[in-house]
């Protein structure tokens, strides 16, 4: 387990952030965050594989290659997707008018956007709020700029750890939003997460982390299939902690990837347990695969099943659904070796049902967290996926998003 601290993206030294309402939002909530550095950092990314990418996807993916930046500008309530020349100019207003209010060159900036697609952001009253949340940019705002990401989110994802690195204490530190639209399929995700360290790691060492790191946590998530336009991982390391330099394949290397896999495990699951209209919370695990492909693969073809999902709402043990789901998920599977549990209730082998109490079965689906297995009887890999059921309420949130 990581030694958590408290905090989130301003819990390494040398970071600041802020967040505050700029216009964006109908609510008058917090829709623009500012995280930055007080030194120029490596800097990684992963974004979403959707062939239809927002303008701060495209404009990200091409920064991220000359492996530095020194500040993240992201504002929700509005996509800034499928809005045309003038979305990438307002993208580009926003990290012209960021540059100047921070005095830092613009391709030092990294930008980010969540919410509604097709929508042109309000640009001038953008604009108008970036000096003052430059201006007030502090180590106790963090917390501004965890709420100033979420779009539907009921509740702020931020989490920080501490490792110790040839003697120095490093610290990790990270905000995430998350609830709705969520599928991420992220290359070597809508959900934003922001990572700052005080770690010192170059950008094509930190980019491998990243890439691993992404591939057991936030790839194997899902609440509604929907990969999202805008999904994107953003991580910054600026090197304040002053420990000897992390090199790939390194002791230090395994240790700060494991830490930064958890941290990435810890936020996916808050994404999970709070997205849009869930009542429970599922961990589908699948063992006895061939390939981690296949165990990767199986585990989110269940975790995808929504005739599963409303089973789940509905606390009905249709464990059909899922033998159903594995069966199309592509990888190598023989029905007649696969076993399927709910909770610890064997209820499937050599291809047909054991005998067992409903009632027991019944108890199963209707907790809160729910645990389902299948073991495919075909090799020694494994991987793990979380979901959520589907309820009247997911409905509800979606059928009226726009209006």
């Amino acid at each position: 387990m990581i030694q958590k601290i408290r905090g989130g993206v301003t819990a390494p030294k040398g970071f600041t952030a802020n967040g505050l309402y700029s216009g964006i939002k109908k609510s008058k909530k917090k829709d623009l965050a500012l995280i930055y550095s007080e030194r120029k950092c490596s800097a990684a990314g992963v974004f979403t594989t959707n062939k239809v990418k927002a303008s701060c996807v495209v404009i990200n993916a091409g920064k991220i290659q000359k492996g530095t930046a020194q500040a993240i500008i992201a504002n929700s309530g509005n996509a800034n997707c499928m809005t045309g020349k003038s979305g990438f100019g307002d993208s580009k207003k926003i990290l012209a008018t960021a540059a100047k209010s921070l005095k830092i060159p613009e391709k030092e900036i990294l930008i980010a956007s969540t919410g509604v697609i097709g929508k042109p952001l309000p640009i001038k009253n953008i604009s108008s709020a970036i000096p003052l949340l430059a201006k007030n940019l502090s180590r106790a705002g963090g917390k501004n700029a965890a709420q100033a990401i979420l779009t539907t989110d009921h509740k702020i994802k931020e989490i920080a750890a501490e490792i110790q690195v040839g003697g120095r204490n490093v610290r990790i530190g990270a905000i995430a939003k998350g609830a709705g639209m969520i599928h991420p399929v992220m290359a070597h995700a809508t959900m934003l997460c922001f990572v700052t360290t005080d770690a010192v790691i170059n950008s094509q060492v930190l980019q491998k982390t990243v890439n691993e790191s992404v591939e057991d946590t936030f790839n194997m998530i899902t609440i509604d299939g929907d990969t999202s336009t805008n999904d994107m991982v953003l991580v910054l390391a600026n090197g304040m902690a002053g420990n000897k330099k992390i090199v790939a394949g390194s002791k230090d290397f395994h240790l700060f990837e494991k830490t930064l896999k958890e941290i990435f495990v810890n936020l996916a699951k808050l994404m999970v347990k709070d997205a849009e209209g869930a009542t429970k919370f599922v961990e589908v695990g699948v063992t006895g695969a061939k390939n981690k492909h296949d165990a990767r693969k199986t585990a989110r073809s269940v975790a995808s099943s929504n005739l599963l999902k409303c089973a789940l709402y509905g606390s009905d043990p249709n464990w059909g659904r899922i033998a159903a789901s594995v069966g199309y998920s592509g990888a190598d599977v023989d029905p007649w070796k696969m076993r399927i549990y709910l909770g610890s209730e064997l209820v499937l082998q050599n291809g047909g049902p054991l005998k067992k109490d409903i009632s027991i079965l019944n108890r199963v689906f209707a907790k809160k967290e729910i645990k389902i297995r299948v073991d495919l009887g075909q090799g020694k890999e494994n991987a793990t996926a979380y979901t959520c059921d589907f309820s009247p309420e997911y409905v509800k949130i979606n059928s009226a998003y726009r209006t």
